[in-house]
C-alpha cells in the first residue's frame, strides 16, 4: 500500500472498471442515439401509459411513480396505490449492420426497465434486456441490436413499483456499429467491460500517457503510441498462490457465432496463466483458448510486439467473455489486452460447425418445419389458426398466424396423448431451447405439458415441465440443455 499513497497523482489516472463513467460522444453514433440535453431526440412517450418527463437541468428523462395524496390522509409515509408503466418510443430506426446500444440508466426502489424492438406487423414487441436492480448511481447496459431490413423502433419500458420513491432515469441512448463485444477501451465506459474485483489483483486501464515507475508498459495497440489507452493486469500485490484477475465483457443479448479476436502481450518471470472463457447466465465456463509458453513478452526490457489472436466463438445463447489472468507470485509478470472485435464469419473455414441450430426454428406459419409427430402414442397436434377475440389470444407471431393445438382426454385419463419431435441435434453442444406456450380449461395438471431429451438407444430424459396453471396467455419458458450424445426434443401433452 506504501506505493499507492506515494504516488496519488498517478493514480488519479488509472481507474478501475467498478467505477462507472460517463458515457460521452462517440464519432460514429447512429440514429436513436441521444444525451437528451435539450430534448428528446424523437423519442416520444405512448400516451396511453404514465408519461416519461425530460428533466433539462439534470440532461436525463425519468418516470416515477405518482404518490396518492388523499386529503385527510395522516402519516407522511404515503405509498403509491399501484405499480404506473411508461413507454418511450424511439423514432423509427434503419439499421442494416449490426449495431449496439449503451444505455445509461438508473432504477430506484422497486422499479424497472426493459427494453425491446417493436417492428410492424408483429403484434409482440421483442424483448431485449430487462433489471430490475435499484443502484444508487447511473449504470451501463449494452444490448446488441442485430442488423434488420425492416425499420423498427426500440421501446424503453418503465415501470416504477408500488413503493414510494420508485422510479426510473435514462440519462443517455448512444448506438454505434458493430457488436457490444467489441473494445479498444478508448471510450470512459469501456464498452460496458467490468473488472471482477479481488483484493490483491485487478485490471486497469493503462496508456493515456501514463507510465507509472515500476513498469515499463507498452504502446497501445489501436494507435501505436502512449496515448492510446489498453486494460492490463500485474502481479505486483500478489499476496497468495493462484490468485486471478478477470476481465468480463457484458452480457450478449443475442446468440453469437463467428471469430473473436483480440491483442495482448504476456511477460512471465515467475509464473502466469492467460486464458480466455465464455460464462453464461447459470455461471457456467467454457474455455476457448489458453496463452502458450511461446507468447512471452518482457516488458522490463523492450517492449515487444502485441500478438494477434483469433478463436472460433459459438454460443447459440446468451454469454459473457472472460479474459482471466492467474499469478502464482509477486513476480509473475504482466498482461496487457487490446482492440477486441467479432466478426459473424469464423475464423477458419475448417472449423466452422456443420450444425446450424437454425433448422430447428419453427413458427409454424407454413407448415410443421422440419418437425414430426410421434402418432402411436395418440392424437395428433394440429396446426391451427384462430381469430383473435375478447375471450382468446391468436398465435404469438402475429396475432392472426398458425400455432400447434392439442387437446387432452375430456375423462380422468392420465398420461401425454400428443408429441411432437425436433430434427436431431448434435452431441457435445450446449443448447437454449425457447418457445410460448398457452394451456385452457379446468382439468390442468402439474405435467400438461412436458419437454424430454430423445437419446440414441431409446434413453429418454425428462428437461422441462410447465412450473404452473396458465392462465389461457402465451407464456415464455427458456429451458437450457446439453447432451453428450446426438439427440432430439420431444414436447409432450
Amino acid at each position: 500500500m506504501a506505493f499507492f499513497l506515494k504516488n496519488k497523482a498517478a493514480m488519479l489516472q488509472i481507474y478501475l472498471l467498478t467505477f462507472v463513467a460517463t458515457v460521452q460522444a462517440h464519432s460514429q453514433l447512429l440514429p436513436g442515439s441521444c444525451n437528451f440535453e435539450s430534448n428528446t431526440c424523437g423519442y416520444t412517450s405512448d400516451a396511453d401509459f404514465t408519461s416519461w418527463v425530460l428533466h433539462r437541468d439534470g440532461h436525463f428523462v425519468a418516470m416515477e411513480a405518482v404518490n396518492d395524496d388523499v386529503e385527510g390522509s395522516s402519516g407522511s409515509d404515503i405509498e403509491p396505490k399501484k405499480e404506473v408503466l411508461g413507454l418511450l418510443l424511439s423514432p423509427f430506426l434503419e439499421h442494416d449492420e449490426w449495431s449496439c446500444m449503451r444505455l445509461v440508466y438508473q432504477i430506484t426502489e422497486s422499479a424497472h426497465l426493459e427494453v425491446l424492438q417493436r417492428n410492424e406487423g408483429r403484434s409482440f414487441d421483442k424483448p431485449l434486456w430487462s433489471n430490475q436492480a435499484p443502484s444508487d448511481s447511473w449504470v451501463i447496459a449494452s444490448v446488441d441490436l442485430q442488423n434488420s431490413s425492416e425499420p423498427f423502433r426500440i421501446v424503453i419500458n418503465g415501470r416504477a413499483g408500488p413503493s414510494a420513491g420508485s422510479s426510473v432515469a435514462v440519462f443517455e441512448i448512444h448506438i454505434s456499429p458493430g457488436y457490444c463485444l467489441e473494445c479498444d477501451f478508448e471510450e470512459p465506459h469501456l464498452c460496458g467491460y467490468n473488472n471482477q474485483w479481488n483484493v490483491n489483483v485487478n485490471w486497469y486501464v493503462g496508456g493515456g500517457g501514463v507510465q507509472l515507475p515500476y513498469n515499463n508498459m507498452p504502446d497501445d495497440h489501436t494507435y501505436h503510441n502512449k496515448t492510446g489507452h489498453f486494460m492490463y493486469v500485474d502481479s505486483s500485490y500478489t499476496k497468495t498462490f493462484r490468485e486471478v484477475a478477470k476481465l468480463v465483457s457484458p452480457m450478449a443479448t443475442m446468440p453469437l457465432s463467428g471469430c473473436l479476436s483480440f491483442q495482448y502481450q504476456r511477460s512471465e518471470e515467475r509464473g502466469n496463466l492467460f486464458s480466455v472463457f465464455t460464462r453464461d447466465r447459470l455461471g457456467q465456463y467454457q474455455e476457448l483458448w489458453r496463452a502458450g509458453l511461446e507468447n512471452r513478452v518482457d516488458f522490463s526490457s523492450a517492449p515487444g510486439e502485441w500478438v494477434h489472436v483469433q478463436v472460433d466463438l459459438k454460443a447459440p445463447y446468451s454469454v459473457q467473455v472472460v479474459f482471466e489472468v492467474g499469478f502464482n507470485s509477486p513476480r509473475g509478470g504482466h498482461v496487457a489486452l487490446d482492440d477486441i472485435s467479432f466478426s459473424p464469419e469464423f475464423c477458419s473455414t475448417d472449423t466452422e460447425p456443420t450444425f446450424d441450430p437454425s433448422i430447428a426454428n419453427c413458427d409454424f406459419e407454413s407448415g410443421l418445419c422440419l418437425y414430426t409427430q410421434d402418432r402411436a402414442i395418440g392424437s395428433s397436434w394440429r396446426r391451427v389458426s384462430v381469430k383473435p377475440n375478447i375471450f382468446r389470444n391468436g398465435d404469438h407471431t402475429t396475432g392472426a398466424g398458425s400455432f400447434l393445438l392439442a387437446h387432452s382426454p375430456l375423462g380422468p385419463q392420465s398420461g401425454y396423448v400428443s408429441s411432437v419431435i425436433s430434427p436431431t441435434l448434435p452431441g457435445n453442444t450446449k443448447f437454449c431451447l425457447r418457445f410460448y406456450f398457452s394451456l385452457r380449461g379446468f382439468n390442468q395438471t402439474e405435467q400438461a405439458l412436458a419437454v424430454y431429451l430423445l437419446q440414441q438407444g431409446g434413453k429418454r430424459e425428462k428437461i422441462w415441465t410447465q412450473a404452473e396453471k396458465s392462465r389461457g396467455i402465451w407464456i415464455l419458458a427458456d429451458v437450457t440443455f446439453q447432451t453428450s450424445q446426438p439427440a432430439k426434443v420431444r414436447g409432450r401433452h
